[in-house]
Protein backbone atom coordinates (compact mmCIF):
# COMPACT_ATOMS: atom_id res chain seq x y z
CA UNK A 1 0.00 0.00 0.00
CA UNK A 2 1.13 3.53 -0.62
CA UNK A 3 1.24 6.24 2.04
CA UNK A 4 -1.20 9.14 1.92
CA UNK A 5 0.13 12.15 0.06
CA UNK A 6 0.81 15.23 2.14
CA UNK A 7 -1.80 17.93 1.73
CA UNK A 8 -1.68 20.35 4.64
CA UNK A 9 -4.07 23.29 4.81
CA UNK A 10 -3.32 26.40 6.85
CA UNK A 11 -6.69 27.92 7.83
CA UNK A 12 -10.48 27.33 8.20
CA UNK A 13 -13.90 28.98 9.28
CA UNK A 14 -17.42 28.31 10.73
CA UNK A 15 -20.87 30.02 11.07
CA UNK A 16 -24.54 29.60 12.10
CA UNK A 17 -28.13 30.02 10.85
CA UNK A 18 -30.72 32.75 10.86
CA UNK A 19 -32.10 35.56 8.76
CA UNK A 20 -32.17 39.34 8.92
CA UNK A 21 -32.60 42.36 6.74
CA UNK A 22 -29.17 43.25 5.28
CA UNK A 23 -27.81 46.39 6.88
CA UNK A 24 -29.92 46.15 10.03
CA UNK A 25 -28.29 46.32 13.44
CA UNK A 26 -29.46 45.30 16.87
CA UNK A 27 -29.55 47.85 19.71
CA UNK A 28 -26.10 48.64 21.11
CA UNK A 29 -24.45 46.97 18.13
CA UNK A 30 -22.22 48.59 15.57
CA UNK A 31 -24.12 49.95 12.55
CA UNK A 32 -22.45 47.78 9.93
CA UNK A 33 -23.79 49.96 7.10
CA UNK A 34 -21.11 52.50 7.98
CA UNK A 35 -18.16 50.12 7.71
CA UNK A 36 -15.63 50.45 4.89
CA UNK A 37 -16.16 47.18 3.04
CA UNK A 38 -14.87 48.36 -0.33
CA UNK A 39 -16.73 46.51 -3.07
CA UNK A 40 -17.24 43.33 -1.04
CA UNK A 41 -20.71 41.89 -0.50
CA UNK A 42 -22.15 41.73 3.01
CA UNK A 43 -25.30 39.69 2.47
CA UNK A 44 -25.60 35.95 3.19
CA UNK A 45 -24.51 33.61 0.42
CA UNK A 46 -28.02 32.40 -0.44
CA UNK A 47 -28.87 35.93 -1.61
CA UNK A 48 -26.12 35.65 -4.25
CA UNK A 49 -26.01 31.94 -5.02
CA UNK A 50 -28.43 29.02 -5.29
CA UNK A 51 -27.08 25.49 -5.04
CA UNK A 52 -28.55 23.21 -7.70
CA UNK A 53 -28.49 19.63 -6.46
CA UNK A 54 -26.54 17.26 -8.69
CA UNK A 55 -24.78 13.96 -8.08
CA UNK A 56 -21.29 15.43 -8.49
CA UNK A 57 -21.91 18.05 -5.83
CA UNK A 58 -23.76 15.53 -3.69
CA UNK A 59 -20.80 13.14 -3.64
CA UNK A 60 -18.51 15.99 -2.59
CA UNK A 61 -20.91 16.75 0.26
CA UNK A 62 -20.88 13.05 1.12
CA UNK A 63 -17.07 13.12 1.30
CA UNK A 64 -17.21 16.14 3.63
CA UNK A 65 -19.75 14.32 5.81
CA UNK A 66 -17.53 11.23 5.90
CA UNK A 67 -14.47 13.28 6.90
CA UNK A 68 -16.22 14.10 10.17
CA UNK A 69 -16.16 10.37 11.00
CA UNK A 70 -12.57 9.48 10.13
CA UNK A 71 -9.91 9.10 12.82
CA UNK A 72 -7.08 11.50 13.50
CA UNK A 73 -3.69 10.28 14.65
CA UNK A 74 -4.45 11.44 18.19
CA UNK A 75 -7.52 9.20 18.25
CA UNK A 76 -5.25 6.22 17.57
CA UNK A 77 -2.34 7.04 19.87
CA UNK A 78 -1.18 10.28 21.57
CA UNK A 79 2.20 10.01 19.85
CA UNK A 80 0.67 10.74 16.43
CA UNK A 81 0.56 14.49 16.96
CA UNK A 82 0.94 15.61 13.36
CA UNK A 83 -1.34 15.27 10.37
CA UNK A 84 0.41 14.40 7.12
CA UNK A 85 -2.61 15.36 5.05
CA UNK A 86 -6.06 14.39 3.87
CA UNK A 87 -7.36 13.35 0.46
CA UNK A 88 -11.00 13.48 -0.66
CA UNK A 89 -11.78 10.48 -2.88
CA UNK A 90 -14.44 10.62 -5.59
CA UNK A 91 -13.29 7.80 -7.88
CA UNK A 92 -11.00 4.77 -8.06
CA UNK A 93 -8.30 6.80 -9.78
CA UNK A 94 -8.03 9.10 -6.76
CA UNK A 95 -8.23 6.18 -4.35
CA UNK A 96 -5.08 4.69 -5.83
CA UNK A 97 -3.08 7.72 -4.76
CA UNK A 98 -3.21 6.10 -1.32
CA UNK A 99 -3.96 2.47 -2.15
CA UNK A 100 -1.88 0.26 -4.43
CA UNK A 101 -2.51 0.81 -8.14
CA UNK A 102 -3.33 -2.89 -8.40
CA UNK A 103 -6.49 -2.34 -6.33
CA UNK A 104 -8.18 -0.13 -8.93
CA UNK A 105 -10.08 -2.95 -10.71
CA UNK A 106 -11.45 -4.17 -7.37
CA UNK A 107 -12.68 -0.68 -6.51
CA UNK A 108 -14.36 -0.24 -9.87
CA UNK A 109 -15.81 -3.76 -10.00
CA UNK A 110 -17.44 -3.31 -6.60
CA UNK A 111 -18.69 0.19 -7.44
CA UNK A 112 -16.86 2.28 -4.86
CA UNK A 113 -18.88 5.46 -4.28
CA UNK A 114 -16.57 7.85 -2.43
CA UNK A 115 -14.03 7.96 0.39
CA UNK A 116 -11.62 9.94 2.51
CA UNK A 117 -7.98 9.27 3.39
CA UNK A 118 -5.94 10.76 6.21
CA UNK A 119 -2.38 10.41 7.46
CA UNK A 120 -0.51 11.12 10.68
CA UNK A 121 3.00 10.82 12.09
CA UNK A 122 4.87 11.15 15.36
CA UNK A 123 7.44 13.57 13.94
CA UNK A 124 6.96 16.84 12.09
CA UNK A 125 8.94 17.52 8.90
CA UNK A 126 10.64 20.87 8.49
CA UNK A 127 8.64 21.38 5.31
CA UNK A 128 5.28 19.84 4.32
CA UNK A 129 5.71 16.67 2.29
CA UNK A 130 9.24 15.87 3.42
CA UNK A 131 9.97 12.42 4.80
CA UNK A 132 11.39 12.15 8.30
CA UNK A 133 13.80 9.42 9.34
CA UNK A 134 12.78 7.02 12.11
CA UNK A 135 9.16 8.06 12.30
CA UNK A 136 6.04 6.04 12.98
CA UNK A 137 3.04 6.82 10.80
CA UNK A 138 -0.54 5.94 9.96
CA UNK A 139 -2.47 6.19 6.70
CA UNK A 140 -6.17 5.37 6.99
CA UNK A 141 -8.63 5.27 4.08
CA UNK A 142 -12.38 4.87 4.50
CA UNK A 143 -14.47 4.04 1.43
CA UNK A 144 -18.22 3.63 1.05
CA UNK A 145 -19.76 1.00 -1.23
CA UNK A 146 -23.40 0.53 -2.30
CA UNK A 147 -24.11 -2.32 0.14
CA UNK A 148 -22.55 -4.69 2.66
CA UNK A 149 -21.99 -7.43 0.09
CA UNK A 150 -19.97 -5.22 -2.25
CA UNK A 151 -18.00 -3.77 0.68
CA UNK A 152 -17.08 -7.22 1.97
CA UNK A 153 -16.06 -8.40 -1.49
CA UNK A 154 -14.07 -5.22 -2.10
CA UNK A 155 -12.14 -5.66 1.16
CA UNK A 156 -11.19 -9.20 0.16
CA UNK A 157 -10.15 -8.19 -3.36
CA UNK A 158 -8.20 -5.13 -2.20
CA UNK A 159 -6.10 -7.31 0.09
CA UNK A 160 -5.59 -9.99 -2.56
CA UNK A 161 -4.46 -7.43 -5.14
CA UNK A 162 -2.14 -5.66 -2.70
CA UNK A 163 -0.64 -8.90 -1.40
CA UNK A 164 0.00 -10.12 -4.95
CA UNK A 165 2.21 -7.10 -5.72
CA UNK A 166 5.01 -8.90 -3.83
CA UNK A 167 3.52 -12.30 -3.04
CA UNK A 168 6.95 -13.94 -2.71
CA UNK A 169 7.93 -11.53 0.09
CA UNK A 170 4.63 -10.77 1.86
CA UNK A 171 3.25 -12.83 4.70
CA UNK A 172 -0.36 -13.06 5.89
CA UNK A 173 -1.13 -11.75 9.37
CA UNK A 174 -4.14 -12.48 11.59
CA UNK A 175 -5.19 -9.82 14.10
CA UNK A 176 -6.35 -11.45 17.33
CA UNK A 177 -8.96 -8.76 18.06
CA UNK A 178 -10.15 -8.45 14.45
CA UNK A 179 -9.88 -11.89 12.82
CA UNK A 180 -12.18 -10.76 9.98
CA UNK A 181 -9.58 -8.19 8.87
CA UNK A 182 -7.34 -9.07 5.91
CA UNK A 183 -3.76 -8.16 6.83
CA UNK A 184 -0.19 -8.75 5.73
CA UNK A 185 3.33 -7.57 6.33
CA UNK A 186 6.74 -8.14 4.81
CA UNK A 187 9.15 -9.72 7.33
CA UNK A 188 12.01 -7.38 8.05
CA UNK A 189 10.03 -4.30 6.94
CA UNK A 190 8.55 -2.02 9.61
CA UNK A 191 5.04 -1.68 8.15
CA UNK A 192 1.73 -3.52 7.96
CA UNK A 193 -1.28 -3.32 5.67
CA UNK A 194 -4.80 -4.25 6.71
CA UNK A 195 -8.29 -3.91 5.25
CA UNK A 196 -11.71 -4.77 6.64
CA UNK A 197 -15.36 -4.27 5.71
CA UNK A 198 -17.67 -2.58 8.21
CA UNK A 199 -21.21 -2.55 6.90
CA UNK A 200 -21.22 -0.50 3.69
CA UNK A 201 -17.73 0.78 4.48
CA UNK A 202 -14.23 -0.51 3.88
CA UNK A 203 -11.39 0.60 6.16
CA UNK A 204 -7.92 0.24 4.68
CA UNK A 205 -4.77 1.10 6.58
CA UNK A 206 -1.04 1.24 5.99
CA UNK A 207 0.92 1.66 9.22
CA UNK A 208 4.58 1.96 10.05
CA UNK A 209 6.82 1.93 13.12
CA UNK A 210 10.53 2.48 13.64
CA UNK A 211 11.45 -1.21 13.74
CA UNK A 212 10.13 -4.38 12.04
CA UNK A 213 8.37 -5.67 15.15
CA UNK A 214 5.39 -7.72 14.01
CA UNK A 215 3.70 -7.71 17.41
CA UNK A 216 3.96 -3.92 17.67
CA UNK A 217 2.55 -3.52 14.16
CA UNK A 218 -0.36 -5.83 14.92
CA UNK A 219 -1.09 -3.86 18.09
CA UNK A 220 -1.06 -0.59 16.14
CA UNK A 221 -3.47 -2.03 13.56
CA UNK A 222 -5.84 -3.15 16.32
CA UNK A 223 -5.69 0.29 17.97
CA UNK A 224 -6.50 1.90 14.64
CA UNK A 225 -9.55 -0.28 14.09
CA UNK A 226 -10.64 0.31 17.69
CA UNK A 227 -10.61 4.06 17.08
CA UNK A 228 -12.13 4.05 13.58
CA UNK A 229 -14.90 1.46 13.64
CA UNK A 230 -17.10 3.11 16.33
CA UNK A 231 -17.11 6.32 14.28
CA UNK A 232 -18.57 4.39 11.35
CA UNK A 233 -21.14 2.70 13.58
CA UNK A 234 -22.58 6.17 14.16
CA UNK A 235 -22.57 7.18 10.48
CA UNK A 236 -25.49 5.99 8.37
CA UNK A 237 -24.34 5.05 4.85
CA UNK A 238 -25.81 6.97 1.93
CA UNK A 239 -27.49 5.83 -1.24
CA UNK A 240 -26.68 7.76 -4.41
CA UNK A 241 -30.13 9.36 -4.19
CA UNK A 242 -29.53 10.48 -0.61
CA UNK A 243 -26.18 11.99 -1.63
CA UNK A 244 -27.92 13.85 -4.44
CA UNK A 245 -30.22 15.61 -1.98
CA UNK A 246 -27.72 16.42 0.79
CA UNK A 247 -28.00 19.95 2.17
CA UNK A 248 -24.98 21.98 1.04
CA UNK A 249 -25.00 24.12 4.22
CA UNK A 250 -26.82 22.18 6.96
CA UNK A 251 -25.65 24.38 9.83
CA UNK A 252 -25.71 27.73 8.05
CA UNK A 253 -21.96 28.13 8.29
CA UNK A 254 -21.15 28.80 4.65
CA UNK A 255 -23.83 31.46 4.32
CA UNK A 256 -21.91 33.36 7.02
CA UNK A 257 -18.41 32.83 5.61
CA UNK A 258 -16.73 35.60 3.59
CA UNK A 259 -16.97 34.53 -0.05
CA UNK A 260 -16.11 37.36 -2.48
CA UNK A 261 -16.90 35.36 -5.62
CA UNK A 262 -20.38 34.42 -4.47
CA UNK A 263 -19.88 30.88 -5.80
CA UNK A 264 -20.93 28.10 -3.46
CA UNK A 265 -20.20 24.88 -5.33
CA UNK A 266 -19.39 22.16 -2.76
CA UNK A 267 -15.74 21.20 -2.49
CA UNK A 268 -14.14 19.42 0.48
CA UNK A 269 -10.97 21.49 0.06
CA UNK A 270 -12.25 25.04 -0.38
CA UNK A 271 -16.03 25.32 0.11
CA UNK A 272 -17.06 23.12 2.99
CA UNK A 273 -18.33 22.96 6.54
CA UNK A 274 -16.95 20.48 9.08
CA UNK A 275 -17.26 19.41 12.68
CA UNK A 276 -14.20 19.76 14.92
CA UNK A 277 -13.16 16.25 13.88
CA UNK A 278 -13.28 17.22 10.22
CA UNK A 279 -11.38 20.44 10.87
CA UNK A 280 -8.47 18.54 12.39
CA UNK A 281 -7.86 16.82 9.04
CA UNK A 282 -7.19 20.24 7.49
CA UNK A 283 -4.28 21.27 9.74
CA UNK A 284 -0.83 19.87 10.45
CA UNK A 285 -0.40 20.36 14.20
CA UNK A 286 -3.47 18.55 15.48
CA UNK A 287 -1.99 18.31 18.99
CA UNK A 288 -1.97 22.13 19.10
CA UNK A 289 -5.39 22.78 17.59
CA UNK A 290 -7.47 20.10 19.28
CA UNK A 291 -7.21 21.37 22.90
CA UNK A 292 -7.52 25.02 21.86
CA UNK A 293 -10.69 24.46 19.87
CA UNK A 294 -12.10 22.00 22.39
CA UNK A 295 -11.59 24.54 25.18
CA UNK A 296 -13.51 27.10 23.12
CA UNK A 297 -16.34 24.64 22.52
CA UNK A 298 -15.93 24.77 18.73
CA UNK A 299 -18.46 22.44 17.14
CA UNK A 300 -18.49 23.66 13.53
CA UNK A 301 -15.94 25.12 11.15
CA UNK A 302 -16.21 26.30 7.55
CA UNK A 303 -13.81 27.45 4.88
CA UNK A 304 -14.32 29.23 1.60
CA UNK A 305 -12.02 30.06 -1.29
CA UNK A 306 -11.47 33.82 -1.24
CA UNK A 307 -9.44 33.99 -4.47
CA UNK A 308 -5.70 34.13 -5.23
CA UNK A 309 -4.79 31.44 -2.68
CA UNK A 310 -6.68 33.29 0.08
CA UNK A 311 -8.98 31.31 2.38
CA UNK A 312 -11.77 32.56 4.62
CA UNK A 313 -12.50 30.60 7.77
CA UNK A 314 -15.26 30.59 10.37
CA UNK A 315 -15.43 28.89 13.78
CA UNK A 316 -18.59 28.49 15.86
CA UNK A 317 -17.69 28.48 19.55
CA UNK A 318 -19.56 27.78 22.77
CA UNK A 319 -20.36 31.44 23.52
CA UNK A 320 -19.16 35.02 23.01
CA UNK A 321 -16.56 34.75 25.78
CA UNK A 322 -15.05 31.66 24.17
CA UNK A 323 -14.95 33.44 20.81
CA UNK A 324 -12.97 36.34 22.26
CA UNK A 325 -10.53 33.90 23.85
CA UNK A 326 -10.04 31.96 20.61
CA UNK A 327 -9.58 34.98 18.33
CA UNK A 328 -5.86 35.71 18.95
CA UNK A 329 -5.00 32.00 18.88
CA UNK A 330 -6.03 31.58 15.23
CA UNK A 331 -3.35 34.13 14.30
CA UNK A 332 -0.40 33.45 16.57
CA UNK A 333 1.22 30.53 14.74
CA UNK A 334 0.73 31.48 11.09
CA UNK A 335 0.79 35.31 11.43
CA UNK A 336 2.66 35.99 14.69
CA UNK A 337 3.78 39.60 14.10
CA UNK A 338 1.18 42.20 15.18
CA UNK A 339 -0.38 44.30 12.43
CA UNK A 340 -2.79 47.23 12.60
CA UNK A 341 -6.40 46.12 13.01
CA UNK A 342 -9.43 47.98 11.61
CA UNK A 343 -10.25 50.45 14.37
CA UNK A 344 -14.00 50.52 13.72
CA UNK A 345 -14.47 46.78 14.37
CA UNK A 346 -14.58 45.90 18.07
CA UNK A 347 -12.06 43.28 19.22
CA UNK A 348 -10.62 42.83 15.70
CA UNK A 349 -7.05 41.51 15.60
CA UNK A 350 -4.56 41.28 12.74
CA UNK A 351 -1.22 39.60 12.25
CA UNK A 352 1.56 39.49 9.68
CA UNK A 353 3.23 36.32 8.48
CA UNK A 354 6.70 35.76 7.04
CA UNK A 355 5.50 36.28 3.45
CA UNK A 356 7.91 33.67 2.09
CA UNK A 357 5.32 31.56 0.26
CA UNK A 358 3.04 32.74 -2.55
CA UNK A 359 0.34 30.42 -1.23
CA UNK A 360 0.43 32.01 2.23
CA UNK A 361 -0.98 35.50 2.52
CA UNK A 362 1.01 38.19 4.26
CA UNK A 363 -1.80 39.44 6.51
CA UNK A 364 -4.65 37.78 8.36
CA UNK A 365 -7.32 39.42 10.48
CA UNK A 366 -9.71 37.80 12.95
CA UNK A 367 -13.08 39.25 13.90
CA UNK A 368 -15.57 38.03 16.49
CA UNK A 369 -19.32 38.38 16.45
CA UNK A 370 -21.28 36.80 19.27
CA UNK A 371 -20.12 33.14 19.33
CA UNK A 372 -18.36 33.23 15.95
CA UNK A 373 -14.70 33.79 15.09
CA UNK A 374 -13.86 34.50 11.45
CA UNK A 375 -10.58 35.04 9.63
CA UNK A 376 -9.82 36.74 6.34
CA UNK A 377 -6.47 37.22 4.65
CA UNK A 378 -4.62 38.98 1.85
CA UNK A 379 -1.36 40.65 0.87
CA UNK A 380 -2.48 44.29 1.23
CA UNK A 381 -3.45 45.43 4.72
CA UNK A 382 -6.13 47.89 3.57
CA UNK A 383 -7.77 45.18 1.50
CA UNK A 384 -7.67 42.78 4.44
CA UNK A 385 -9.30 45.46 6.62
CA UNK A 386 -12.11 45.78 4.06
CA UNK A 387 -12.49 42.01 3.97
CA UNK A 388 -12.64 41.94 7.77
CA UNK A 389 -15.30 44.67 7.75
CA UNK A 390 -17.32 42.78 5.14
CA UNK A 391 -17.04 39.57 7.15
CA UNK A 392 -18.17 41.32 10.33
CA UNK A 393 -21.13 42.88 8.49
CA UNK A 394 -21.97 39.50 6.97
CA UNK A 395 -22.12 37.91 10.41
CA UNK A 396 -24.36 40.72 11.69
CA UNK A 397 -26.62 40.46 8.64
CA UNK A 398 -26.93 36.68 8.96
CA UNK A 399 -28.63 36.60 12.36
Amino acid sequence: MACAATIIATALTVAGCGSAVPGSSAPAELDVRKLDVGSYATEPLEMRYTYQNDLGGGLKLAVTRLANSVVTGLDIDPRFKYSTGSIPILDAEKATTVLANATKPALERNKMMFGYAVGSADKKPENPGEEVDDQSFTAVTVLQFPDETSAKQAAFEIEEADFAVAADMNEKVSLAKYPEAHSHWRPGVASIGSVMAKGHYVVSMYLGTTSPDRAALEELAEKTYAAQLPLLDALEPLTAEQALFLDNDPDGMLRRTFNPSGIGLPDPSDQASYTLQGFLHQVADIYYWKPILSDAGVDRFSLSDAGSFAVSMLFRTRDAEAALSLSPKVLERSHPSPADAPAEIPEAKCGEGPGDDIKKKRFRCAVTYRHYVATVEGDQLRDVHQRAAAQYALLANSQ
